[in-house]
């Protein structure tokens, strides 16, 4: 099995129509001389009934007439009921294989003489005197001959149609796998050159054709994968130095005596390690939730209410000491205990935590937001409206990537890295749902957040 593995697909596919073509073909040469046979082992023995016939005709309407002399070419022998051959033409060596004629059962049978093979048929007839016996006999050499000669060439045939099966299916199979080394040589080519190039479509719409645009697909997605992540590499980068930069030049300072405000430099210090934290800590749930959901990641609605219960009151405490109102509303229809979304409770509150606070940011410090949870027809639907200065349309197909960000009201002021709607896209998407926003008419933002719903295992 080892040695087969190792050879290519078009051998082995030629090898397994050499063996299914072989034994085939056998089997059909195996019936073919088995239907001969019969055929002559019938033919003879009607042949031999037919030879006896008119002895037994004349037995038994002319029993005081002498038997007529067998004709030529004929193997008849006869005895009357007293055991005495009244006419014979079968060789010597056949009758002294015989033996007596008269203790002969009628039948048919097969005796062989060491010189040759005689096919036997042998008849009881009930004259007026008593019982004779007719035995009739045909030499089966020629049969014989006939089959060997069957047998010779049934194998070369079948050793012809094999070939030519092998032949042919190397011939298809190489023609039918022409397109998969293109592929490959085309993906090697690729891989060597560093091309942008995507593998050749045939014209033809088959299995191959197929193949060729799921793997253009593939590195299509592979592609735009590996410049998201170097561009984030990027982004990162230069989010990173900014904070880095200030932490240096603060810790120089310091270090030299130089500072003018201890209190100053220190609190810029923390300001500026909290931001690297907070950017982490985004670039970290980004990673967590661009791999593949795990078993655990569920929670049912119950859950999801009460961690945006939290997520509200944390943001009436970060607007605490400005005009802004913060208020929820849950409308369901559902079983709360029984019906869960495949997102981490803690995830959901993630969700809504970026998206009051890039709301209380974007008030500046008066106006009011609101926040719906609806559950119903097997979908959880979260809202977040404000009335705001909303979004500039040009900016808004750009709004959920990593690091956007748009010179207007609603960028953060707390340095913010243009992470906090990647994360809410990233975790709606890694639940099987959606997140989308839209200006509104009066004014204002509203983000929806759709998430599928499903019963429990344990209560379905």
């Amino acid at each position: 099995m080892k040695l087969v593995a190792r050879l290519s697909i078009r051998a082995r596919m030629t090898i397994g129509t050499l063996l299914l073509a072989t034994a085939f073909f056998t089997a059909s040469a195996f019936v073919v001389h088995q239907i001969v046979e019969q055929l002559l082992r019938d033919s003879t023995v009607a042949v031999l009934e037919s030879d006896i016939v008119p002895y037994e005709t004349s037995i038994l309407v002319e029993p005081h007439d002498s038997v007529d002399a067998p004709g030529e070419g004929q193997l008849i022998a006869v005895t009357d009921a007293a055991g005495v051959v009244v006419a014979s033409t079968l060789p010597s060596d056949l009758t002294n294989a015989l033996g007596p004629l008269q203790h002969l059962t009628p039948g048919n049978s097969q005796v062989s003489t060491g010189s040759a093979t005689y096919a036997i048929a042998v008849e009881s007839v009930q004259g007026q005197d008593g019982t004779w016996t007719v035995v009739a006999a045909q030499d089966q050499n020629a049969n014989a001959v006939l089959l060997s000669n069957l047998t010779v060439g049934l194998v070369v045939g079948l050793a012809v149609l094999v070939l030519l099966f092998t032949t042919a299916s190397w011939i298809l199979t190489g023609a039918a796998l022409r397109p998969v080394e293109r592929l490959r040589r085309s993906a090697v080519s690729i891989v060597d050159t560093g091309s942008n190039d995507l593998l050749p479509v045939g014209k033809a719409h088959d299995e191959i054709a197929g193949l060729a645009s799921t793997l253009n697909n593939l590195i299509a997605t592979l592609r735009a994968s590996a410049a998201r992540e170097r561009q984030m590499v990027s982004d990162a980068s230069h989010e990173l130095r900014t904070p880095v930069a200030v932490l240096q030049t603060q810790l120089e300072l310091m270090s030299n005596g130089r500072g003018s405000d201890l209190e100053s430099d220190l609190g810029n210090a923390r300001r500026a390690t909290a931001r690297l934290a907070t950017l982490v800590a985004d670039l970290l749930e980004l990673s967590r939730l661009d791999s593949a959901i795990k078993p655990g990641d569920q929670a049912t609605v119950a859950q999801l209410i009460d961690e945006a219960g939290d997520a509200i009151d944390q943001g009436r405490f970060r607007s605490s000491h400005q005009d802004i109102t913060v208020d929820l509303s849950v409308d369901v229809d559902v079983d709360v205990g029984e019906w869960v979304a495949e997102i981490r409770a803690s995830t959901f509150g993630r969700i809504v935590t970026n998206l009051v606070g890039n709301s209380i940011v974007a008030l500046g410090g008066k106006g009011a937001i609101v926040v719906t949870v609806t559950a119903h027809h097997a979908e959880l639907i979260l809202t977040v409206l404000d009335n705001g200065p909303g979004i500039d349309p040009a900016f808004l197909p750009h709004a959920f990537d990593r690091f956007s960000q748009q010179d207007s009201a609603r960028v953060p002021s707390d340095g913010g890295a243009g992470l906090g709607l990647a994360i809410v896209r990233a975790a709606a998407g890694r639940a099987g749902g959606f997140a989308e926003l839209s200006n509104q008419a009066g004014g204002g933002l509203l983000v929806t957040v759709r998430l599928p719903l499903r019963m429990s295992s344990q209560s379905a």
